[in-house]
C-alpha cells in the first residue's frame, strides 16, 4: 500500500530511533510499531537506526518473512522463550562455551604475564616500548557475547545483513568501538567508523550486528575482531572492539542529525521527521554510593542520562531551527499528566516501572503492559503533535474506499 506524502509535500522522509533497554526495550518498541502500523505512519518510514534489545525487535521486522501480524507473533515467542536460557544451552551443547572458557583463561595467563614483566621493567627502571605490554595480540573470538550470538542467530534465522528486506526501512544497527571512542554502523550495504572508513558488509550475518550493540559491558565482554577498511581510496586492516551501543548513543539519534558530513559519516540522507522510541525511566533519587563500585556506577547513570537528555534538547532545538519539521518521543517513562489526550484506560507509568534491563523470558502480561503503553503513547503523541498526519490518513482510507466501490 503506498501512502501519500504528508501535507502533499513529496519527498517527506520519516526516521525511526529505536533505544536500547533489553527486552524492556523489545516489548515497549512493539507497541510503539504496533501503532505506527495501524496509523500507516511506519509504512512511510525510510531509515530505522536501533541500539541493543531495539536491535534485535528492528532485525526481526527487517528480516522476518510475513506482514506485520507475523512480525508481532514471532517477537511475542521470541520474548516469551528470552535469551538467557537459550544461551545457556548453547554453552553447555555445543562447543562455544568451552572455546569460550579456554579464551578467557588463555588472556588471563597472558595478562597476568604481562603484569609480572611491567612490574618487573619498573623495579629496573627500563621501559621498553613492547606493544604486548599494554594490549593483547589474542583477539577474544569467543565469549559469553558470542555464545548469546548464537542465540540471535537462531532468531533471525541465519539471515545475513545482505538478506535485509527491500520492502523495509534502511537498518542502521548501532554499536561502540572501544579503541576509536565512536559510533560503528551496521548496514546491509557496509560496516561504518568514521575514523577507520568504511567495509563490506558480505558474508556479515544480522546476528553478529546484534550482538555487537547488544553487548553491555557490565556483563558482556565486547566483540573483537580484524577487518579491512577503506578510507580516503586506501585500505588498511584495523583491529576492532565492538561493545553496547548505547555506550555511544543509547536513543540512536546519531545517524539522523542534519549537517553530518557524507564523505566522513555514515550517510542516512536528509529527514525532515524524527520518532524516537525510548524505552527507559527517569532516574531514582537513590541511596548515598558509599563504595567505590557504587560511586563508578551513579557516575555512569549520570553521564548516560545527561546524553540522552541532550540528544532530545537537541530535537526541540533542530524544530525551534527549521532543520526538522517535526519529532515524536514516545517514551516509557512520560509523564502522564503532561499528556495532551490520554486514552481513559491508559497504562500508567507507575505501572510499568521497575522491569529491569536485561533479556530473561518475559511473563505475558509484562509483555501486554509494557507494550500497550508504547501503542497508546504513539496514538496519543501523534493526536496531539501531528494531527495533520491524521487528517491525511483519513482522507487516504477514504479515497481507497471510494476507490473500492467504485465512487469517482
Amino acid at each position: 500500500m503506498t501512502m501519500p506524502d504528508l501535507d502533499g509535500q513529496p519527498g517527506e522522509r520519516i526516521a525511526l530511533a529505536l533505544s536500547g533497554g533489553g527486552s524492556r526495550a523489545m516489548a515497549f518498541h512493539l507497541g510503539c510499531l504496533r501503532a505506527l502500523h495501524e496509523l500507516g505512519i511506519l509504512q512511510r518510514v525510510s531509515t530505522m537506526s536501533a541500539v541493543s534489545g531495539g536491535s534485535v525487535i528492528a532485525g526481526i521486522y527487517c528480516s522476518h518473512p510475513g506482514d506485520f501480524v507475523a512480525f508481532e507473533r514471532q517477537v511475542r515467542e521470541v520474548l516469551s522463550r528470552g535469551f538467557l536460557r537459550p544461551a545457556v544451552r548453547t554453552a553447555l551443547t555445543t562447543d562455544e562455551g568451552v572455546r569460550a572458557i579456554g579464551t578467557r583463561l588463555v588472556l588471563a595467563v597472558d595478562r597476568t604475564a604481562a603484569f609480572i614483566v611491567r612490574r618487573s621493567l619498573a623495579v629496573v627502571r627500563s621501559r621498553p616500548n613492547w606493544g604486548w605490554l599494554g594490549a593483547s595480540p589474542i583477539l577474544r573470538r569467543f565469549s559469553r557475547t558470542t555464545i548469546l550470538r548464537r542465540t540471535f542467530s537462531k532468531v533471525f534465522d541465519g539471515a545475513k545483513l545482505t538478506d535485509l528486506r527491500s520492502d523495509r526501512p534502511r537498518l542502521v544497527i548501532v554499536a561502540c568501538e572501544l579503541r576509536a571512542k565512536a559510533a560503528f554502523y551496521f548496514t546491509a550495504k557496509r560496516l561504518h567508523c568514521w575514523r577507520y572508513g568504511s567495509s563490506g558488509s558480505e558474508g556479515v550475518e544480522l546476528a553478529d550486528a546484534v550482538a555487537a550493540s547488544a553487548a553491555y559491558p557490565a556483563a558482556l565482554p565486547a566483540i573483537e575482531t580484524n577487518m579491512p577498511f577503506e578510507k580516503s581510496g586506501r585500505t588498511e586492516r584495523h583491529r576492532i572492539t565492538l561493545t553496547d551501543g548505547g555506550v555511544y548513543d543509547n536513543l540512536g539519534l546519531a545517524p539522523f542529525w542534519p549537517g553530518r558530513d557524507p564523505t566522513i559519516s555514515l550517510d542516512t540522507g536528509s529527514h525532515q521527521r524524527i520518532i524516537a522510541c525510548r524505552a527507559g525511566y527517569a532516574l531514582d533519587v537513590a541511596d548515598p554510593a558509599s563504595t567505590m563500585l557504587s560511586r563508578m556506577n551513579a557516575a555512569f547513570e549520570s553521564v548516560f542520562a545527561r546524553a540522552q537528555n541532550l540528544a532530545m534538547t537537541r530535537l526541540y532545538d533542530l524544530v525551534r531551527g527549521g532543520e526538522l519539521k517535526g519529532f515524536l518521543l514516545p517514551y516509557l517513562g512520560q509523564r502522564d499528566a503532561s499528556l495532551r489526550y490520554p486514552p481513559d484506560d491508559l497504562v500508567r507509568c507507575e505501572e510499568v516501572a521497575g522491569y529491569p534491563t536485561n533479556f530473561s523470558a518475559m511473563p505475558a502480561e509484562w509483555i501486554d503492559r509494557l507494550s500497550r503503553r508504547g501503542e497508546q503513547l504513539v496514538h496519543a503523541l501523534v493526536r496531539e503533535n501531528w494531527p495533520e498526519m491524521l487528517t491525511t490518513i483519513t482522507s487516504a482510507a477514504s479515497d481507497r474506499a471510494g476507490a473500492g466501490s467504485g465512487v469517482g
